[in-house]
């Protein structure tokens, strides 16, 4: 192999190949019901008002006494832009070269996605009752353009899941209530990483431009479970708690490089969806007003690296990740207007699952604010639609990584830059009663 693609190729692997949407933290997803999206998903796991509140709290499914149906959908539109420089230095047996600065800027990386979420409960008796769901907490789908010149950094990648999760809970008392649910996750994923056009001419043909350095898909099924706990220490405050467990999953794949030829082979990718933990408080004040709280923990520090095990006993790191453990606190108010309409509004600050030193184009992660407002709206006693919106802004921060895997070949590679990212966000939801 000539030197040059073992050049390029050695910055392929040195990146992660996973990026964010900038709507949650690393690329979790919160969107699982209009009415929680209103109030910026305040209080989401100690107040249930219809069934999407199986996704956050198992325990909460025991305050319906009747059936239950809810369907949801949101549609979010992100705005991510890299703005940056790209330097290279070689070494040669005369000194270190210089390479020409290339312009390392990129608008809309992040596409618009869809979000579907079904839920149906079903009390058994006074005491236990059932529910299940068919949802997502995490996703991504992000393209740079072929034009791009730091494509040896990140290319596209794209994750997908859906979690369908049944639950029992049981009320102990009047006041207490417990749940368990189990769940079952399938995902699929597709990454990969490519030669820069522009290193076509740099390299005098000797690498093609757009070639694949290192792409890698798979799926698989994992399984997990839930608990929660939802007590009312008076008739008018509502307390709950739950959590979720990690869910591990090995997706089962295939490995391609058009640069390397004995990496286009099986593999597998290690990549675990973090835990999370919620504590979330709803207080009445009125028969119209009412306020919600929630603190929640994603155990993001466990997503440590991506690693690639090849189906010849190779492991092929991609990256260390160092994800930091992140919270997220959020307030709501609600007001009922009537017997029709309720009205929602809320704030959110979202704490960003990357540093400084860990950021890079592949995770342009970093703290967000939401502003949201929704509304409900009764159809007749049974049904309701409830609809909602968010703003997020992001944080600007600042993007300056390089690769060790050029330093040890005597080539430094450096992007440096800021980024930046709003979302907006529309969910609308049906909810029925019988």
């Amino acid at each position: 192999m000539h030197k040059h693609s073992k050049l390029f190729l050695s910055v392929g692997l040195a990146v992660s190949c996973i990026s964010s949407t900038a709507i949650a933290a690393g690329f979790q997803v919160n969107e699982h019901s209009a009415n929680g999206l209103g109030r910026a998903f305040a209080g989401q796991a100690a107040t249930p008002e219809n069934a999407t509140i199986l996704t956050t709290n198992a325990a909460a499914i025991t305050q319906f006494d009747t059936q239950q149906i809810s369907v949801a959908v949101s549609y979010i539109d992100p705005n991510v832009d890299i703005s940056g420089e790209i330097n290279t230095q070689v070494a040669s047996p005369a000194g270190t070269v210089d390479l020409p600065a290339m312009d390392g800027s990129e608008q809309n990386i992040a596409d618009t996605a869809i979000i579907p979420a079904a839920y149906y409960i079903r009390p058994i008796n006074d005491k236990l009752s059932f529910g299940i769901g068919a949802f997502t907490s995490y996703g991504l789908r992000t393209d740079y353009s072929d034009d791009y010149n730091a494509l040896h950094f990140a290319d596209d990648a794209e994750v997908k899941s859906v979690t369908l999760n049944p639950t029992l809970a049981y009320k102990v008392t009047d006041t207490l209530s417990l749940g368990l649910g189990i769940s079952t996750t399938y995902a699929e994923a597709e990454i990969s990483t490519s030669t820069p056009k522009a290193i076509e001419t740099i390299s005098g043909g000797m690498v093609p431009g757009n070639a694949t350095i290192v792409g890698l898909e798979g799926d698989d099924w994992g399984f997990g479970w839930n608990v929660g706990v939802f007590w009312q220490p008076t008739s008018t405050t509502d307390v709950g708690l739950s959590y979720r467990a990690e869910t591990k999953l090995e997706l089962q794949g295939e490995v391609s490089s058009a640069l390397r030829p004995d990496l286009n082979q099986g593999g597998q990718l290690d990549l675990n969806l973090a835990a999370i933990t919620e504590l979330a408080v709803n207080q009445r004040l009125t028969e119209q007003w009412s306020v919600q709280a929630s603190v929640v923990l994603t155990d993001w520090s466990t997503f440590e690296k991506l690693e690639a095990n090849l189906d010849d006993g190779t492991d092929l790191l991609l990256k260390q990740e160092n994800f930091d453990d992140t919270w997220r606190g959020s307030l709501g108010v609600t007001y009922k207007v009537d017997d029709v309409w309720t009205l929602r509004a809320g704030y959110a600050y979202d704490d960003g699952a990357v540093t400084t030193e860990n950021r890079s184009l592949s995770i342009p992660d970093t703290d967000r604010h939401w502003i949201t407002g929704g509304v409900s709206y009764a159809i007749d006693d049974s049904s309701t639609v409830d609809f909602g919106y968010a703003y997020l802004n992001g944080r600007e921060a600042d993007v300056d990584k390089s690769s060790d895997r050029l330093q040890a070949l005597g080539v430094t590679s450096t992007i440096t830059g800021r980024q930046s990212a709003n979302a907006h966000i529309l969910s609308a939801q049906y909810n029925l009663s019988f």
